[in-house]
């Protein structure tokens, strides 16, 4: 089952907030024998002094603002309450005692030890998402000894309600997280790994329909020899860019040329110098453009073909996929698609907790929209 998403479009699928913060809420009686205040006194400054806030930020969180942090509102209501400030209205004390009622529920989120700068994003937007929804959030590294023998963490056996994938684990290791029955999203998987049989959900970024378009703005500025170069068998969302640009050449009428595709699987997916420049030496003849599963391979791409003596775009068009913030600054004017990390972080931790509050209902596949960046790097010079 696939759902798409366009970029205005968040599912805000919240479970109840948790009770950590306010053990006493769930009864919210304003008892002022707590602290012995007069509650004809009790102002909403005096709140704002015993909590060292503004009035103006106590008055917005006594009103349940969106402008106040969810946490802040929790502190500010319980600590109203606890000096007998009358003037709360019923509506938030019964949304607060409701939510207060609910078990705290604690999210794991595995990555492997290597990622990079552009995660940051997508890890800020399940933090983020997670806290504002009053789950426990922890994240844990993976390195490559642990993956191989199969090691969980230490923190996974006990505690944890659901998990949170946010890098492309072997099928032995997805397996061993599996075993333990927990409800699951991954940020992307191998196509083998998403069987009939799906046990997870999936979030990805689109990439047929960006890298069609990409693809063919290139053929429009009348290149023919396009090449592509991306490790296919390591995850669907670079088997779906290679679908992109085939079907771009399909609807030109354009053969795919041998020797200027990539796409089999190498140890380094092709993110390390001598794997490209393993395929620009058994090209016959170097590709007019060259379309890269992602950034990262296309600065490696045009790093080779300057060293080559060649020119981007004058000689070689190149494009790529991501719009990385640390690759941008050295190649800020390479053609690409910005996936939006903080909203795909949070489109993980929402579909997370729809699948807690639904477990029963089918695993599904969520396709979040992307935007094509047309910068130099393509402008093929005619």
């Amino acid at each position: 089952m696939t759902n798409n998403f366009d970029a205005g479009q968040v599912i805000l699928c919240k479970i109840h907030l948790h009770k950590m913060i306010y053990k006493n809420i769930s009864f919210l009686t304003c008892n002022i024998q707590k602290s012995g205040v007069d509650m004809k006194k009790v102002t909403i400054q005096d709140v704002a002094r015993a909590l060292g806030l503004s009035r103006n930020t106590v008055a917005r969180a006594l009103n349940n603002s969106d402008t106040v942090a969810y946490e802040t509102r929790y502190m500010v209501i319980e600590k109203a309450c606890e000096m007998g400030y009358l003037k709360v209205s019923p509506a938030v004390l019964n949304e607060f005692r409701s939510k207060g009622t609910t078990e705290t529920k604690t999210i794991i989120v595995l990555a492997r030890r290597e990622i990079s700068i552009f995660w940051n994003g997508i890890i800020m937007g399940i933090s983020d998402e997670i806290n504002q929804n009053g789950c426990r959030l922890r994240f844990d590294f993976i390195s490559e000894e642990d993956e191989n023998r199969l090691v969980l963490p230490a923190d996974f056996k006990e505690g944890v309600d659901g998990v949170i994938l946010i890098s492309v684990f072997s099928e032995q290791y997805l397996g061993e997280i599996l075993k333990k029955g927990l409800p699951m999203v991954c940020l992307d998987c191998s196509e083998e790994q998403q069987d009939e049989k799906q046990q997870f959900d999936v979030v990805i970024s689109e990439g047929v329909e960006s890298i069609r378009k990409i693809t063919n703005h290139l053929i429009h500025q009348g290149i023919k020899r396009i090449g592509f170069i991306g490790d296919i068998t390591y995850c669907r969302s670079i088997k779906d860019r290679y679908r992109g640009y085939l079907a771009a050449l399909a609807e030109n009428n354009l053969s795919q040329e041998d020797g200027v595709v990539a796409v089999e699987h190498t140890y380094w997916r092709y993110y390390n110098d001598a794997d490209v420049e393993g395929y620009l030496k058994r090209c016959k003849e170097i590709p007019e453009a060259i379309v890269c599963a992602n950034d990262a391979i296309a600065f490696l791409v045009i790093k080779a073909l300057r060293e080559r003596g060649l020119s981007v775009p004058q000689d070689v068009a190149v494009t790529g996929y991501d719009n990385q913030e640390e690759l941008s600054s050295m190649e800020a004017f390479v053609t690409t698609v910005g996936v939006g990390t903080t909203r795909l972080g949070r489109r993980l931790a929402c579909q997370l907790l729809f699948r807690l509050q639904h477990p029963e209902l089918p695993r599904e596949t969520v396709v979040v929209d992307a935007d094509i960046l047309y910068r130099e790097s393509s402008r093929h010079s005619m």
